[in-house]
């Protein structure tokens, strides 16, 4: 909000041009104008919160401290002040806010939200606040982390008395300013510490666990920094959708849009004392840490599930390839199945295999990804992301990284997911394992050898059965799968029998492969250029019907 102040003469003016919103909301224009002028005197008088002296002067940090009490005139003009703007925004589960008026003041309760705007804590709050007479409670005994840059600019600094504040310096604001990150490492122990304080005395701490503002609106990485907020405290999930279009990035107007807050049920995320766990409700879900593995790692990926799962599918972004995809109107979570239909090995790490182990991951199969590099797929395996080619993406439980060549030994099919000359030079422990297991072997990799196409080469060096091999190619890549953009693949095989078996395992809602024109001509399909059978593929993706059929 720096940028926007650099006339105050200007930003004012630009902020008046809000008028007609408030004139449509039923407003006269002199209403109006009184109501825009108050915004703008209020913005002008209200004072930096002392602990931002802190910045000039670090003594005082003992005597400030890092909480600014909310101020009674602020929220009471602000309320008055966003109900033209919120008009059209509403508030999906109530309900839930029943289940957890009784826990506070009882057990320690941290409010998560995605961040999409300036405006997100102050519409949060306004819209607890009118939702119920359970929302006004807990609206009420919010107090919001904030950045050190939130409280800057006039314009988002009247906003932020509405409720409590507990003043915070990112990594980001620390490594721009190294000669003040003593200080502000002062300030972020000194918050969590007062946090604790107040959730003791009944408070709702509430936090943007992304850190900053999602720039697209899709959600990002939550950061690891939250995890002391959040670990074994009730979470209140909420998902906010079009703040960012109330009040976009780059503008001073505010829009009426049809946007929402949705509130998740309360989840007791670890656990709490012996003593509290006694009087704990035993209707509240609990989430508890694994007995192996990254617990900080699976207590962030499990936040942003229970922030993402209330998101339309298009605001998953980091975290979109743990949803299925062929299932539309909710989201669900892809899970490990009970009894897996499938145990598919991919062999090989390419963009290409990683692309396609995701999006087998979302039928009732479990899929490993083979490669002998130990380190490797340890490390992917407890970050739950692949680390070379898309290491942005989390990854479907049911997806596991193995570098145990025993894996093959009961594999019901095996997807080539690397170049022939890797899989010779690199994975020559796999060939016994390949001629014992006649499972069917496919191959997702375009392009030619120095000695013909990438499956023959294959088949040649490994003497696999001419009847166990298929092709999945077509104008389709790697980075439409991961994105989850609408595409599709053509299916050739020597047997024609495994073609629909593989077309129901790359089937979902944003992929849609079809039989070749010559089904069992595996040479054409694999042609790394823009072939018939590539162009066949991309129009029979735009033009052909999704067969629930394959929906499994």
């Amino acid at each position: 909000m720096a940028e926007k102040e650099s006339s105050v003469g200007k930003w004012q003016k630009e902020f008046f041009e809000n008028i007609h919103l408030f004139q449509r909301s039923g407003m006269t224009e002199e209403e109006a104008k009184k109501i825009l002028q108050k915004f703008l005197h209020l913005s002008s008088i209200t004072p930096m919160p002392p602990v931002m002296e802190v910045f000039k002067e670090p003594n005082l940090l003992e005597t400030v401290g890092v909480y600014t009490s909310p101020e009674q005139r602020s929220r009471e003009f602000m309320m008055e002040f966003l109900s033209p703007i919120m008009k059209q925004f509403t508030v999906e589960g109530v309900d839930n806010l029943k289940a957890i008026k009784p826990l506070i003041g009882k057990y320690p309760i941290t409010l998560i939200s995605n961040h999409l705007s300036h405006l997100d804590a102050p519409a949060i709050f306004h819209q607890l606040y009118n939702c119920s007479p359970e929302g006004k409670s807990i609206a009420e005994q919010l107090v919001f982390i904030a950045g050190r840059l939130a409280y800057e600019p006039d314009f988002t600094r009247l906003g932020l008395y509405m409720f409590g504040t507990l003043l915070v310096c990112s990594k980001r604001d620390m490594a721009d300013n190294p000669s003040l990150s003593d200080v502000m490492t002062k300030i972020n122990m000194r918050a969590f510490r007062h946090s604790q304080k107040l959730q003791s005395e009944g408070k709702i701490v509430a936090i943007f666990p992304e850190g900053t503002r999602s720039r697209d609106g899709r959600l990002m990485p939550f950061v690891e920094t939250v995890y002391h907020y959040v670990a074994n405290k009730v979470i209140i999930p909420i998902s906010l959708e079009k703040t960012d279009k109330i009040l976009p990035t780059t503008s001073l107007l505010f829009n009426q849009v049809n946007g929402k807050l949705v509130i998740g049920k309360p989840v007791l995320v670890g656990e709490l004392s012996r003593k509290q766990m006694e009087s704990f409700p035993k209707e509240v879900e609990q989430l508890q840490f694994p007995e192996h593995g990254d617990k900080k790692q699976f207590l962030i990926d499990n936040l942003a599930l229970l922030v993402g799962s209330n998101l339309n599918k298009h605001q998953h972004g980091t975290y979109r390839n743990l949803y299925k995809g062929n299932v539309s109107g909710k989201n669900i979570l892809i899970k490990v199945p009970n009894e897996p239909e499938e145990k598919i090995v991919v062999i090989g790490a390419s963009s290409m295999s990683i692309a396609v182990a995701t999006l087998l991951a979302n039928k009732d199969i479990l899929v490993y990804l083979y490669h002998p590099d130990q380190a490797y797929t340890e490390q992917c395996n407890t970050e739950r992301r692949e680390l070379k080619y898309y290491p942005l993406y989390k990854l479907p439980p049911n997806l596991v990284f193995t570098s145990d060549p025993d894996v093959l030994k009961t594999a019901t099919l095996f997807i080539q997911g690397t170049n022939p000359w890797e899989l010779i030079n690199v994975y020559p422990e796999i060939q016994p394992y390949l001629n014992r297991n006649k499972a069917p072997f496919f191959n997702v990799i375009k392009g030619f050898t120095s000695t013909g196409l990438i499956l023959d080469e294959v088949q040649n060096a490994f003497g696999l059965e001419d009847d166990r091999l298929g092709v999945i190619a077509g104008a389709c890549y790697p980075d439409q799968i991961m994105e989850r953009k609408i595409s599709g693949f053509e299916i050739a095989a020597s047997n024609e029998t495994l073609i629909s078996r593989v077309q129901k395992l790359f089937t979902n809602g944003y992929i849609f492969p079809k039989t070749s024109e010559n089904p069992n001509r595996r040479q054409r399909c694999p042609i790394g250029r823009r072939s018939e059978n590539d162009l066949c593929a991309c129009n029979g993706n735009c033009g052909g019907v999704f067969h629930t059929d394959f929906r499994r």
